[in-house]
């Protein structure tokens, strides 16, 4: 049995993809993989890797020459199953895999969040809707991760079979509370004074994530918490920019811009608040993860968000773009500690919900109809 998995880069494989290429290598089945090579990064359990160009804008022309290639590898590797993740890989994927369907491929596509969505622009409707509706007559099964997605697939596509599960899995023997003796010793190495109020946000730095609405709002938050800090824990297009606004507004000091990181565990057991301003999310499993380590989180409403946030109980989610209901939601949850720990623990149990082993034993599940294992 063979399968090729496609998505955008090594690095999306190898952050969230690794348990189930582990499973299906396991089970005897031969995986290749298809991804821009950014990371450099060797991923184990892998037959074949190719490296093909993906770059994040429709009009790029190295799109043709990766759809080329693309339909070359599919058409020769006479593949049981082709599994696409992100938008343009599995655009590209659903047309150069047309031919091999008729021989017996299987095409599956993991949808991590549809470029458009309830209150979204217009503008993503009418790009990306139609595109996704034709595709979905080349897929024989589209699997989302949050209910607003699966409605959309249920009602609205043309592709044989729809799955629904609770996101691609959070590593919960990895995320767990701190000591408080473990908490004062990682602010310590962070130069992190332990009195400070700590709201943590783990995203990469572009426009999607908009860190900039935090950024603005933090000159009002100082006026009621003078010991906030924030820290952005990622990298990216932003992130120079976003250093330039918060040194414009004279808030520098409050915001620890960490770059990207591998000690997300810990950072997440050294704040006090998880918090996502991001203005569209397919699950957003950085909030999962920090309510594993007991922190109730406070977030922009969003499809994605509102799949693991229990409004009032798991913590808040704002109106996009609500500067006075985020600091509210802040305030109180800085002037009441009972309230903060309660929702702290809510959340952890909330959490479980998206561990790998809930994931994988769903994702395994739909394997077994389209692979012989």
């Amino acid at each position: 049995m063979k399968i090729l998995y496609i998505a955008t880069s090594d690095i999306h494989l190898a952050t969230f993809h690794k348990p189930y290429i582990k499973w299906l290598s396991e089970e005897g089945v031969q995986v290749d993989i298809a991804v821009e090579n950014r990371g450099k990064l060797i991923i184990e359990n892998i037959h074949v890797a190719y490296y093909l160009d993906f770059p994040r804008s429709l009009f790029n022309k190295k799109l043709f020459r990766s759809y080329r290639k693309l339909k070359r590898i599919i058409d020769e590797g006479e593949y049981d199953v082709v599994h696409c993740h992100t938008p343009i890989p599995s655009m590209l994927t659903r047309l150069a895999a047309i031919k091999a369907r008729t021989k017996g491929t299987k095409v599956l596509y993991t949808a991590h969040g549809f470029h458009f969505y309830k209150g979204g622009p217009i503008s993503r409707w009418l790009l990306y809707y139609p595109s996704e509706f034709i595709l979905s007559y080349y897929t024989d099964a589209i699997i989302t991760i949050n209910q607003e997605d699966y409605n959309y697939v249920n009602n609205k596509m043309l592709h044989n079979a729809s799955y629904y599960i609770k996101g691609i899995g959070v590593n919960s023997s990895r995320f767990r509370p701190l000591t408080e003796s473990e908490k004062k010793k990682k602010r310590f190495e962070l130069g992190i004074s332990h009195d400070s109020f700590v709201l943590l946000y783990v995203a990469e730095f572009i426009p999607r994530k908009n860190h900039e609405f935090i950024i603005r709002a933090l000159p009002k938050l100082i006026k009621t918490i003078p010991n906030i800090k924030i820290v952005f824990a990622g990298k990216g297009i932003s992130l120079e920019r976003m250093k330039s606004l918060a040194k414009t507004l004279g808030v520098s000091t409050y915001i620890d811009f960490l770059g990207f990181r591998n000690d997300v565990p810990e950072l997440s057991g050294i704040a006090d608040i998880g918090v996502s301003s991001s203005k569209h999310e397919g699950l957003g499993l950085g909030l999962a993860e920090e309510m594993m380590c007991g922190l109730p989180i406070v977030a922009s409403y969003d499809r994605g968000h509102k799949e693991m946030i229990i409004h009032g109980r798991t913590g808040y989610m704002f109106s996009q773009g609500n500067t006075d209901e985020f600091i509210s939601y802040i305030r109180l949850l800085y002037t009441d500690d009972k309230l903060r720990n309660e929702l702290g623990a809510n959340a952890l149990e909330k959490s479980m919900e998206f561990r790998i082993e809930n994931s994988l034993k769903s994702m395994t599940n739909i394997y077994k109809i389209y692979l012989n294992v």
